[in-house]
C-alpha cells in the first residue's frame, strides 16, 4: 500500500491542533490554575523540536487531568474543534482529497490528544489515524499518558498500517520538525513543509523539496500527479472601497520625511509623546478623588474613561467600571490570565501582580493583591519597577504599616520628583503616590506629586504610560530620515543631541532625565551615531560599546535593562546589529550572542516578542542580526544560519492578509507598523516579490490626509498592557518606504 503520512500541528492546521485546550479547561473550572501554570512554565523553557520535551509536555497535560470527567473534557474538547476546524489550511480539503483519488492511503500521525486528531480524521474522512491517549478509569482520567505516539513516526505509520506491506519508496510524507524526519527519510517523496530551522537544514542535506502553504498543492501536482488544482487565493475585499488610489513610493516617502522632520526640535530631539491610556487615567481620577484635588482634572480624566468605555478590552472594561462606577473586577485571576493569552504574552507572576494590583487599587474593596510572597522580592530590577513593587507591598501589607516602610517609600519618591514625573514613568509615580496616601495623605511630596503628573494629562483628558521617548525616538527617526536622504545638517543636530544625551555609564536612557539606561535605545543610538559620523562622535561610539559588552549574558543574549537579568532575543539581535562593524573586537561576544540568538528561534520561525506585540518586529531585528552574521562568515555555527534566515522569510511570506498588509500575529487584521516591520525585513531578498509589492500597495494606501500614519499600538508595558506612541509608525514607515523608493 502507498501511504501518505501526514504531520498535524503546524502541516495541516495553522499552529496547534489542541493548542488551547488547556487554558480551555481552565476558563471552565475543570483543572487548577496551578496546574496550568506548571504547563506553561515547561512549554517556555523546552526546546519545542525535542521528543523528550514532547513527551513531557503530555505527561504534565495528563497530570492536569487528575480526577477529571472525561465526559467534561469530551464537551469541551468538541467545542474547540468548532473553532479550530476553521483554521485549517486552505490546501488541507483538497489534499487530503486528491490523496484518496491518486490511490495512497492518508495516515494522520500527531503528538497531540487523540480525540482532536479524530475531529479532523473525520472532518478529511481519514480512517486512519493516531495522537497521544490519557488514560481514564471509571470515567475519570487518572492523571497518566496511557499511549503515547510510538517513538518515529514511520513506526507509527507501520503500526496504524497493520498487516498491510508499506511501499515505501512509493510513499509520501509532509512534515515540518525534527519528528517527521523518520518518516520523510523512509519515504520515497519527502516534502519539507514550512520546514523549522532544524529541519531546514536536513532537507539541504538531504535534497528534500520544502514547500510553504501557498505551494504544496502545486508542487504535489505537477511532481507527484496529484488531481488537484491550487485554490485561488482569497479576495481582499476591503481594498476594493479605499477611497483613491494609492500614493507613489517617492511621493509618500517625501511626504512622510517632511512630516517627521518637522518634529524634530530645535534642539535635536523628536519628542515622542506618549498617548493617554485606560490604565494610568483611572489611577489618577483614584488618586484625585482620594486627595480631593484638582477637580477640573478630574472631570476630565472622567470624560476620558466614559469615552473609552465602549470600545475597551475586557481589562480596560474592568478597571473603567471600577474606576467610575464602583464594581469590582468578578474573577481578578481570570481577567488576568485571558488578557496574557489574548496577547500571547509570557505571564510571570511579578506581571501579574502589576495587573491585579491596578484592579485592586481602584476598586471600592479595601486593598488587597493574592500573589505569592517571592513576586514582591527585589531582583536587579529597573527603577521603575522597583519603586512600583515597593509602592505595592506597601499597599499590601496589614496595618499598622513600618514606619520604616513608609520612609523608604517616602524617600524614593520625594528624590525621584525633584526631576518632574519619576523617571518618566506616570504608572510607577502614581502607584507611589497612590501608596503613599495610604498612610500620609496630606504630606507634601503627594501634593508635589500630583502637581507633575497633571502636567502630563492629554489634550484628550487621558493620562499616559510614560510622558514621552525622546531620546529612543529621535534614534529611529534619525536612521529612517538618514535613509531617505535628509539634511545632513539636520541630522547632524539630532546626533549631537543624543550624544549630549549619553549617561555615564555608556549608554542611554529612553528619554531625558531618566536614569535608567537601557540596550535598545543605546543599540539604536549607536547604529545611528556611526551612520552618521564614527569620527564625529568616536567617544560616544567606543563608551556605548563597552556598554552594551558589559551586559552580555552568561548564555550569551543580552538583557533590556541591567546586567544578569533575563537575556532577550529582540535585545540580543540588536546588539549584533549594532556591534557587527566592529567584529574584530567583539568577535567571541557576535559568536556568543549569535549562537543564543539562533537558540532562541522557535520552529516556526519566530521569536519572542518582548516589548512589541507585532512578531514582525522582533523577526526583524533578527534577521538584520543573523543576515549580518551570514555575511561576515556563512559556515559559522555548523550552517545553522542559513536555515534560520530562510525559515523567518518564509513565515514573513506566508502570513500576510488578503489585503496584502500584515497584522501583528497572524489571522490579525493588517495594520501600517507590522507590515512596515514585514516589508522592511523583506526589501533586502525580497523588494519584487509579488507579496512584498501587495504589502507595498497596502502600505501606501493607508496614510492619512496629512501624509502620515496610524496604526494600533504595538509596544507594551507593563506587559502585556498596551501605549501608544504615534510618531512611531511614521519612523517606521519611512524607514520600510526608503527600501522601496
Amino acid at each position: 500500500m502507498r501511504i501518505a503520512v501526514l504531520d498535524v500541528d503546524g502541516t495541516l492546521i495553522a499552529g496547534t491542533l489542541a493548542g488551547p485546550l488547556p487554558a480551555m479547561l481552565a476558563e471552565v473550572g475543570l483543572v487548577p490554575r496551578d496546574r496550568l501554570a506548571r504547563l506553561r512554565r515547561a512549554q517556555v523553557a523546552s526546546d519545542a523540536e525535542d521528543p523528550q520535551a514532547a513527551a513531557r509536555m503530555n505527561e504534565l497535560f495528563a497530570a492536569m487531568l487528575s480526577d477529571v470527567p472525561c465526559r467534561a473534557v469530551s464537551a469541551v474538547t468538541a467545542r474547540l474543534w468548532q473553532r479550530q476546524r476553521n483554521r485549517l489550511f486552505n490546501f488541507t480539503r483538497p489534499l487530503t482529497a486528491a490523496l484518496k483519488e491518486a490511490g495512497y492511503v492518508p495516515l494522520l500521525i500527531s503528538g497531540g490528544p487523540q480525540e482532536m486528531v479524530a475531529y479532523l480524521a473525520c472532518e478529511l474522512g481519514v480512517t486512519l489515524f493516531c495522537g497521544t491517549r490519557f488514560e481514564a478509569a471509571d470515567g475519570l482520567f487518572t492523571g497518566r499518558v496511557a499511549a503515547p505516539v510510538a517513538d518515529g513516526k514511520d513506526r507509527a505509520a507501520q503500526a496504524l498500517a497493520g498487516a498491510g506491506r508499506i511501499d515505501w519508496p512509493g510513499s509520501l510524507a509532509v512534515g515540518n520538525s525534527l519528528g517527521d524526519v523518520s518518516s520523510l527519510s523512509r519515504v520515497g517523496r519527502p516534502v519539507a513543509f514550512e520546514p523549522s530551522p532544524a529541519l531546514r537544514m536536513l532537507a539541504r542535506h538531504h535534497s528534500w523539496p520544502v514547500c510553504d502553504r501557498t505551494s504544496l498543492l502545486t508542487y504535489l501536482r505537477d511532481q507527484a500527479a496529484l488531481p488537484v488544482s491550487p485554490p485561488a487565493p482569497a479576495r481582499d475585499t476591503r481594498s476594493a472601497h479605499r477611497a483613491a488610489p494609492p500614493a507613489s513610493v517617492s511621493s509618500a516617502t517625501r511626504r512622510l520625511t517632511e512630516r517627521l522632520l518637522a518634529q524634530v526640535g530645535g534642539q535635536g530631539a523628536v519628542t515622542g509623546e506618549c498617548s493617554g491610556r485606560v490604565t494610568e487615567s483611572a489611577l489618577m481620577l483614584t488618586l484625585l478623588r482620594r486627595q480631593k484635588a484638582l477637580p477640573e482634572v478630574q472631570s476630565r480624566l472622567h470624560a476620558y474613561l466614559s469615552r473609552s468605555r465602549a470600545a475597551a478590552d475586557a481589562f480596560d472594561a474592568a478597571v473603567i467600571d471600577a474606576t467610575l462606577d464602583g464594581i469590582p473586577a468578578g474573577d481578578r485571576h481570570r481577567l488576568i490570565e485571558q488578557t496574557f493569552d489574548g496577547a500571547a504574552q509570557h505571564s510571570s507572576d511579578r506581571k501579574k501582580l502589576a495587573l491585579e494590583a491596578i484592579l485592586a487599587v481602584v476598586g471600592p474593596e479595601p486593598f488587597h493583591v493574592d500573589a505569592p510572597s517571592h513576586a514582591f522580592e527585589h531582583h536587579n530590577e529597573a527603577t521603575w519597577t522597583r519603586l512600583r513593587q515597593i509602592a505595592i507591598h506597601h499597599l499590601q501589607v496589614p496595618d499598622p504599616v513600618a514606619p520604616e516602610l513608609t520612609a523608604r517609600l517616602l524617600r524614593l519618591t520625594e528624590r525621584g520628583q525633584d526631576r518632574g514625573i519619576i523617571e518618566g514613568n506616570v504608572f510607577a509615580h502614581l502607584f507611589a503616590l497612590l501608596s503613599l496616601q495610604r498612610t500620609v495623605p496630606g504630606h507634601r511630596v503627594i501634593h508635589d506629586g500630583i502637581i507633575a503628573l497633571a502636567k502630563a494629562v492629554r489634550d484628550d483628558g487621558g493620562m499616559p504610560f510614560i510622558a514621552s521617548e525622546e531620546i529612543f525616538c529621535t534614534a529611529t527617526a534619525g536612521l529612517a530620515l538618514a535613509r531617505a536622504g535628509a539634511d545632513r545638517q539636520v541630522l547632524h543636530t539630532m546626533g549631537d543631541y543624543l550624544a549630549s544625551q549619553q549617561a555615564g555609564n555608556g549608554g542611554w536612557a529612553y528619554a531625558q532625565d531618566v536614569v535608567q539606561t537601557d540596550t535598545d535605545t543605546a543599540t539604536h543610538v549607536l547604529s545611528f551615531l556611526r551612520a552618521l559620523g564614527p569620527e564625529r562622535y568616536r567617544a560616544n561610539l567606543h563608551a556605548a560599546r563597552q556598554f552594551l559588552a558589559a551586559h552580555l549574558g552568561e548564555d550569551g543574549g543580552m538583557p533590556t535593562y541591567l546586567p544578569g537579568q533575563p537575556s532577550e532575543p529582540t535585545m540580543t539581535a540588536n546588539t549584533i546589529t549594532a556591534l557587527q562593524p566592529y567584529h574584530f573586537v567583539h568577535g567571541p561576544l557576535l559568536e556568543r550572542a549569535t549562537r543564543y540568538l539562533l537558540n532562541a528561534q522557535k520552529p516556526d520561525g519566530t521569536f519572542e516578542r518582548s516589548w512589541s506585540l507585532s512578531e514582525a518586529n522582533a523577526m526583524l531585528r533578527a534577521l538584520n542580526a543573523l543576515t549580518l552574521a551570514h555575511r561576515h562568515n556563512p559556515s559559522m555555527h555548523h550552517g545553522r544560519l542559513g536555515p534560520a534566515i530562510d525559515s523567518i522569510h518564509q513565515r514573513l511570506l506566508v502570513t500576510a492578509n488578503p489585503d496584502g498588509g500584515w497584522g501583528q500575529t497572524p489571522g490579525e487584521d493588517s495594520d501600517p507598523m507590522s507590515t512596515a516591520y514585514t516589508l522592511t525585513a523583506l526589501a533586502p531578498t525580497h523588494r519584487t516579490h509579488p507579496t512584498a509589492h501587495s504589502g507595498l500597495h497596502y502600505l501606501l494606501g493607508e496614510h492619512n490626509p496629512d501624509g502620515g500614519y496610524t496604526s494600533p499600538s504595538d509596544q507594551a508595558a507593563p506587559r502585556p498592557l498596551r501605549y501608544t506612541i504615534p510618531v512611531l509608525t511614521d519612523i517606521f514607515v519611512l524607514l520600510a518606504l526608503t527600501h522601496y523608493a
